[in-house]
């Protein structure tokens, strides 16, 4: 059989796809759509430079050379024996649930008793496929799509290891539910996949984390997240990014939003070289409500490009985004947010905030807030955006207390991001966002005494 590599990133051929499906003994309908999803990612050109959502980040330029697509993980079966890759990311705190994938694999499952009988399921998603088919063939693929764009298409066709969550009508979860992905291997092409399906009524806070190490050859991510919030459902979902600054980082995730329910979405960016994520909301029903909120700190060369939409189609629903950036050396941000809100979403609201430091006058914020406004009867309709350096007022301030000036802008990051940050529900999490955010800062100046902040 003739082999194609694919162009923009070589060395994967429509042969690993298969290879993958054989390996994890896949049923016939999901091996069916891996084929269909390589032909597309053949058959597909890479978006165009003018297009809106990618004149900022040029794709088209990229090139990845080398790549495989599996370093197979062996699972373990206690959090001792995880890899150095993902310990970080285990806190020893409690939790409802827990699914660690190393590279290709997934290692380690852990899934509360009381929860299992409740009907939850918690497992990597080829497992899933064969033991849960009717509910993944229902809902994967369903919310992102594999012919959205190229790398998308390939993840469809490539995606292995990945995450099933499924909770049962009327089931709430009070500990969150932690998934951690992380990569050891150098010139790994990595797809992850997770599909979260949450009933009526059902309330679950999860924790998408990926981690790697700073250095070495290049890796290449491509990730897909869809999440399905049944009536009068709560779902929370926090995504930390912390992926070392040599990975080039792609990820869809969205969120279908029912009748009365609650979705939250926390995005924090502080890793990977190039990061390009897209968010999408979608509220077909009525009286549903979405919070989107994003913290993003980027230094050296770094560049994040986020694009998010708030899309209202139900009656009465209500959006609210406050996307947060601090960027300093020649790094860059990129926010493309648009909030639309269609005919039939009357007496809908919806609101817009990005707020960004620049600490360098080398570094760059672009944010741009678009308002889609179909309807006549719009509750109420507000969109923000600034970028600048510390006020400079606010450092007279502190420096006039005798904080000297380095110590001084630390505070000031440390207390702009507050908001956001504090809106975490778990400890553990949002102290290692918060000080992963501080140590590009200069460190923590909350742990400093006020006598060595004078010697500082």
């Amino acid at each position: 059989m003739e082999t194609t590599l694919a162009p923009g990133i070589t060395g994967l051929t429509q042969a690993d796809a298969q290879a993958l499906s054989a390996r994890r003994d896949e049923p016939a309908w999901l091996r069916e759509r891996r084929d269909a999803a390589w032909r597309a990612f053949e058959t597909m050109d890479f978006p165009d430079a003018t297009d809106e959502e990618w004149r900022r980040t040029d794709v088209r330029g990229m090139t990845f050379d080398g790549m495989r697509t599996l370093s197979a993980s062996a699972p373990v079966t206690s959090p001792g024996a995880l890899p150095e890759a993902l310990r970080g990311a285990w806190d020893g705190g409690p939790s409802a649930g827990r699914i660690f994938q190393q590279d290709s694999d997934v290692v380690f499952t852990q899934l509360s008793d009381d929860l299992r009988v409740k009907g939850v399921i918690l497992s990597d998603l080829h497992t899933a496929a064969r033991e849960h088919g009717d509910l993944v063939q229902k809902y994967l693929g369903s919310a992102v799509k594999a012919d959205e764009w190229k790398y998308l298409a390939l993840n469809a066709a490539l995606w292995s290891g990945g995450c099933f969550l499924y909770v049962p009508k009327d089931v709430e979860i009070d500990l969150t539910v932690q998934l951690a992905t992380g990569i050891s291997s150098e010139r790994l092409a990595l797809f992850p996949r997770t599909l979260i399906v949450v009933e009526r009524g059902a309330k679950v806070t999860f924790v998408d984390e990926v981690l790697s190490a700073d250095g070495g050859e290049p890796s290449f991510v491509s990730g897909a997240v869809e999440i399905f919030v049944g009536d009068g459902a709560h779902v929370e979902y926090y995504a930390v990014n912390r992926w070392g600054k040599n990975v080039t980082n792609f990820n869809t995730v969205r969120a279908m939003v029912g009748r009365d329910a609650h979705f939250l979405a926390l995005a924090a960016g502080i890793g990977s070289k190039v990061t390009k994520m897209r968010i999408d909301t979608e509220m077909g029903q009525p009286g549903s409500r979405v919070d989107l909120l994003g913290v993003t700190f980027g230094d050296g060369a770094q560049h994040f490009d986020y694009n998010t939409l708030q899309n209202h189609n139900g009656k009465h629903t209500v959006s609210d985004l406050q996307f947060k950036s601090a960027m300093t050396d020649s790094a860059s941000f990129v926010w493309y947010g648009t909030t639309r809100i269609n005919e039939t979403a009357g007496g809908s609201e919806a609101n817009q905030t990005s707020r960004n430091l620049l600490l360098s006058e080398h570094a760059k914020a672009s944010p741009i807030p678009i308002l889609e406004i179909k309807a006549h009867d719009v509750s109420k309709c507000s969109h923000g955006a600034t970028a600048g350096p510390v006020d400079e007022n606010e450092l007279f301030y502190l420096e006039a207390r005798a904080i000297p000036r380095k110590v001084a802008e630390q505070m000031l990051i440390e207390g702009f991001f507050a908001s956001v940050i504090n809106r975490i529900p778990d400890e553990a999490l949002r102290g290692r966002v918060l000080d992963a955010v501080l140590v590009k800062a200069g460190g923590r100046p909350s742990e400093l005494t006020f006598e060595e902040m004078l010697t500082a």
